[in-house]
């Protein structure tokens, strides 16, 4: 379950590193067009806000592989480790749960456009709002990969609440 995480972390990497690219590119030959040349080009805000829904998804799973999400430890820290386990344990299963709901709500949601397209660059709507369910998926399968590492013990016992 590591090798399938760490694999998804780095194609992850990769293509967020790509998108943030794109954008900064598509932005900046945009101005250079519009404010220099007069010339505007009308789908580059479109593909901007496309590429920074998928940087968003995919951040958002790398947030959660590297435990960077934001949690209130207050309480947390006063339990003993085996509390502490526990709840980790449980809050993990909680979230794997909500997780798998809105994956399946997000699949539902994608092929449901199957004939709309965006209205500049005309390409179909499941592209850039494949974005949801992938981010989602890969979320999935760190958070699971960090419930197996609480059961071997391998993990810090740290409750994501």
């Amino acid at each position: 379950m590591e090798k399938i995480s760490n694999l998804i972390a780095t194609i992850e990497k990769f293509l967020s590193i790509l998108l943030i690219a794109g954008i900064t590119l598509v932005l900046f030959i945009h101005v250079i067009f519009r404010y220099i040349l007069n010339d505007p080009i009308y789908w580059a805000s479109e593909a901007s806000i496309f590429m920074m829904a998928w940087a968003t998804f995919l951040g958002g799973s790398l947030g959660l592989k590297y435990k960077m999400q934001s949690s209130f430890t207050f309480f947390i820290n006063r339990l003993t480790a085996a509390q502490r386990r526990v709840l980790s344990i449980i809050t993990h299963i909680l979230m794997l749960g909500f997780l798998g709901l809105l994956i399946y709500v997000s699949f539902e949601w994608v092929l449901s456009l199957s004939g709309s397209s965006s209205s500049s660059l005309r390409i179909p709507m499941w592209i850039p709002y494949s974005c949801v369910p992938v981010g989602l998926t890969f979320a999935f399968i760190h958070l699971l990969n960090h419930l197996v590492n609480l059961f071997k013990g391998q993990e810090e016992e740290e409750a994501v609440v």
